[in-house]
């Protein structure tokens, strides 16, 4: 999926637990921004709580959202509204707002020199909220919302409703779920990633643990994978993963 490269504003915290175990930088996001399908293609500018004050507006930087409250703000409220409606407040008391973007179509010929293109037809929302959801310190997970213009969600929910929604064992920490990988295959080392995602099907939250390849090969790679219920740890299994090597 193609993405923004500058879309999300995140304060990654490295911890002492990082460092005892794995690299920080083996700990990835899970979840998806999906504006490629809804303002990728618009002429939009981008608010957040921390970007740039100027009075000229930049394209490619995040600009402060203060300049927007009276349009933004309310939007912004009747967006989480309908978050607390489906996910109940427990889940949404774990997410935190990153950025939105606002599609700005009397704009278009600010954008002629963006890439790719401009491409109207191809607009689908008005707004993109862009949030992270943190059941702990350490994992994070991507939840991205198109809305109309009147602020209603558009897009689907890429997270539980909250008669699906099961609490995060708490006492999961990284380290904990590479311990658990090692003791259900002694195989996973040296270890690639790890991340936080949602099986949309089960309507669970897990983190994979991922083996990384060493001895790469041209075609159809294996590679050995832990995954494990963040609500119920004990639910916990080895499977194989694949990747294609095209050189």
């Amino acid at each position: 999926m193609i993405k923004k490269a500058f879309i999300i504003i995140l304060v990654l915290t490295t911890s002492v637990s990082y460092s005892q175990c794995i690299d920080a930088d083996k700990v990835t996001y899970g979840g998806d921004y999906d504006s490629f399908h809804y303002t990728y293609f618009c002429p939009t500018y981008q608010f957040s709580f921390e970007g740039d004050t100027a009075k000229v507006w930049n394209i490619l930087d995040p600009i402060d959202i203060k300049k927007v409250a009276e349009i933004i703000f309310p939007i912004k409220e009747k967006v989480e509204n309908q978050i607390k409606g489906y996910a109940g407040v427990d889940f949404f008391s774990k997410m935190k707002f990153s950025s939105v973007d606002i599609v700005y179509p009397d704009s278009v010929s600010k954008f002629e020199n963006k890439y790719p293109s401009v491409a109207m037809e191809k607009c689908k929302s008005k707004y993109y909220f862009y949030y992270t959801f943190h059941p702990d310190s350490l994992a994070t997970y991507n939840i991205g919302l198109a809305t109309d213009e009147k602020g209603n969600i558009v897009s689907k929910y890429n997270f539980p409703s909250k008669q699906d929604y099961k609490p995060i064992d708490p006492s999961l920490t990284v380290c904990k779920v590479i311990g658990i990988a090692k003791n259900l295959n002694k195989d996973i080392l040296p270890i690639k990633e790890v991340k936080f995602d949602f099986d949309t099907k089960e309507k669970r939250f897990y983190w994979v643990v991922s083996q990384e390849i060493i001895n790469i090969k041209e075609g159809i790679n294996e590679f050995n994978q832990v995954v494990i219920d963040a609500c119920e740890p004990r639910r916990a299994k080895s499977q194989k993963g694949k990747t294609h090597i095209i050189h």
